[in-house]
């Protein structure tokens, strides 16, 4: 029987743990005897080291898994942050490993500090920026390597006879025309013309008079050309009328309106020559060396109402005394207007003060318009504005 001292056994235990590899109870990697931290994860061990390593403060580098078969992929070996490089330690046989200290299946090899991971031939891979390498402490492998962020489109150099982009067309100028109701169920409202020009109309248009019977579905159209503006009669059946500026060339059978009156120019009365093998028709005989003329005042739905004739050289409209005076009518003044009559027909001058004469335009002609004046569209007046 053998006798021996009784502290003998715990005497050989911490010679055997003494010279084994310390199994890490966190990532179950081999650690060189009495290390006092795991060099794979950081982990502290549980024998103390006689002089301990400051501990890591970057995570885990990656490490090779266990169902990784050998050669399949290249894996990134990175050294141990540190000053000097631990020497390499050959793990002990199984055999010589006490049962409770062998390594699980699922524990990887040994990828400490200095050592490395068997693996193809690792082609050349590019090299981190100085930057990079700076952090880092060395050359990245491919798994820490970022590419550079991509440069925009506008900070890249012009490539050399590269077609350059035409610049846009300005946008036309705005119209600087607008017309403010002055007259009629709208009264107040403005509207500011664009530079094509505007159609105004009962039922169709920009600008509509939807409850003025005397408006057509598509009444007048407003055209800016050149920088000025006209108006345009669309076939309506009451007519346009412009403001008389001064005086206005009239023609036979030519409409114009003063106040609320409607009236038209009948041109000269000549004598009908006498037709031979028929009686002569009975009238008033025809002043000798005068140009007989009349103006017919004109009713609602186009009949005709009262009618002057003259040989006079004036022939006068207005509230009172006057050829053809309407005392009731408050858009009349006193002696409102009056025509004179031409060789090609009459002459009307306007003599209303402000209140305005208008004559109707033909169908289809385009009127020029100053700012100032007034376009009557059934019970409307519309004014032309100059806007900022």
């Amino acid at each position: 029987m053998f006798y021996g001292p009784v502290d003998s056994p715990p005497h050989m235990s911490q010679l055997l743990l003494s010279s084994l590899a310390v199994v890490c109870p966190n990532c179950d990697g081999y650690n060189s005897p009495r290390s006092a931290a795991c060099v794979l994860c950081g982990q502290a061990l549980g024998e103390p080291a006689a002089a301990p390593r400051p501990a890591a403060t970057k995570p885990p580098l990656a490490v090779a898994r266990p169902g990784t078969p050998p050669g399949s992929r290249p894996v990134a070996v990175s050294n141990f942050p540190g000053g000097k490089v631990a020497e390499p330690v050959v793990p002990p046989a199984p055999s010589a490993i006490p049962p409770g200290l062998r390594p699980s299946a699922r524990t990887p090899p040994p990828t400490a500090a200095g050592l490395t991971v068997e693996r193809p031939p690792q082609q050349r891979t590019p090299t981190a920026p100085p930057g990079i390498m700076a952090r880092t402490g060395g050359a990245s492998g491919p798994a820490t390597t970022r590419p550079p962020p991509p440069v925009p489109d506008s900070a890249m150099p012009s490539r050399a006879g590269a077609a350059t982009t035409a610049p846009r067309p300005a946008p036309p100028a705005a119209s600087r025309f607008g017309l403010a109701v002055i007259a009629g169920s709208t009264r107040g409202q403005r509207y500011k013309l664009p530079v094509t020009g505007c159609v105004v109309g009962r039922q169709r248009g920009a600008i509509l008079f939807a409850d003025d019977a005397f408006v057509s579905p598509l009444h007048a159209t407003f055209l800016v050309k050149d920088g000025a503006l006209y108006v345009r009669d669309e076939s309506s059946a009451s007519g346009v009328f412009v403001t008389v500026g001064g005086t206005e060339a009239l023609t036979p059978r030519t409409h114009f309106s003063a106040g609320q009156r409607l009236f038209r120019f009948t041109g000269r009365l000549e004598p009908q020559p006498p037709v031979t093998g028929r009686p002569a028709i009975y009238g008033a005989p025809v002043p000798l060396g005068q140009a007989v003329y009349g103006v017919e005042e004109m009713l609602v739905g186009g009949r005709a109402g009262r009618a002057v004739m003259t040989a006079a050289p004036l022939l006068t409209i207005g509230l009172a005394h006057c050829d053809l005076s309407f005392p009731g009518d408050e858009g009349l003044a006193g002696r409102h207007c009056e025509l004179s009559p031409t060789p090609t027909g009459a002459l009307l001058r306007d003599l209303s003060g402000g209140l305005g004469t208008y004559v109707r335009l033909a169908s289809g002609v385009e009127r020029p318009l100053r700012p100032g004046d007034r376009v009557r569209l059934g019970q409307h007046v519309l004014q032309v504005e100059t806007l900022g």
